[in-house]
């Protein structure tokens, strides 16, 4: 099956009209972690961080299509996370091209050594009520972002993810056992936390920044998995909201079955850990 634009703007369309009443993914098991904390503050603005290492023309177009689709009153900025300042993007991302000149548009290059410590680089560097972390790839459909936001705008407490199980999302590109396998995870993690939720291991979601603040991680290699099954334990709503996956064209794909395999048994034993831990 072939996505084609009109599919993702019908899809998008829709969610935009829907984006108020869709239903909440309540959280069950709050631990008592939640008792006593106040509602984050109405949405003022988003903070969009963009992966890139090796991506050239996969990286402009994601930068284009996210200052495309969301409102400018609503971008606090996009923060370009480079793994290196020899790295492939790191040179697209100073060349002489219009988007990178924007003053919505920064880059930062990564202190940690790997993808799982630079997650928690990011939250101190936000100054907006709201954040997404993405990857550069287009796998991440951009648009999803405007849907997050409009969703978020209405919802400012809440987990907003574009999730790719869901019946009216797409997902293209990937075999019977990538399906299986990612499907047979998201089971196992929600049934774990006791929540009716389609892609709980997701990082496509915006969050609101004075949650995850509250979070107290633990900053390790495992923190991006913790960044997901946290708000699972502490009791945070989530709203789901469909999206287009598409399997990159350009390069190594980061949404595929040999990371699905190496990431899940540290993924689960993560989330073991995260719901029978008391937290503070």
């Amino acid at each position: 099956m072939r996505v084609d634009i009109c599919l993702g703007k019908s899809i998008i369309e829709t969610h935009r009209l829907l984006a108020c009443k869709q239903r909440m993914q309540m959280s069950i098991v709050t631990d008592g972690w939640m008792d006593g904390m106040s509602e984050s503050k109405k949405f003022t603005s988003v903070t969009v961080f963009i992966l890139a290492h090796k991506e050239t023309n996969l990286l402009q177009q994601t930068v284009r299509e996210v200052l495309m689709h969301v409102e400018a009153d609503d971008l606090e900025k996009i923060i370009i996370v480079l793994k290196s300042d020899d790295c492939p993007a790191y040179y697209e991302a100073n060349k002489d091209i219009d988007i990178f000149k924007s003053q919505k548009v920064e880059t930062y290059i990564q202190k940690s050594p790997t993808l799982e410590l630079c997650i928690a680089e990011l939250p101190p560097l936000v100054e907006s009520s709201h954040f997404v972390i993405m990857t550069a790839d287009m796998e991440m459909y951009p648009k999803s972002v405007a849907d997050m936001v409009a969703t978020a705008k209405c919802n400012p407490d809440k987990i907003i993810c574009a999730t790719k199980w869901l019946k009216d999302s797409v997902v293209e590109g990937y075999g019977f056992f990538h399906r299986l396998g990612s499907r047979a995870l998201n089971l196992f993690i929600s049934i774990l936390f006791n929540k009716n939720i389609k892609d709980p291991v997701t990082f496509f979601q915006i969050y609101p920044t004075d949650i995850y603040k509250k979070m107290n991680f633990e900053y390790s290699r495992k923190t991006v998995f913790e960044y997901t099954v946290r708000p699972l334990k502490a009791g945070v709503g989530y709203i789901e909201i469909p999206t287009v996956y598409k399997k990159r064209t350009e390069g190594y794909s980061n949404f595929n079955l040999a990371v699905l395999i190496n990431g899940a048994l540290r993924y689960m034993t993560t989330a073991v850990r995260v719901r029978f831990k008391k937290m503070s």
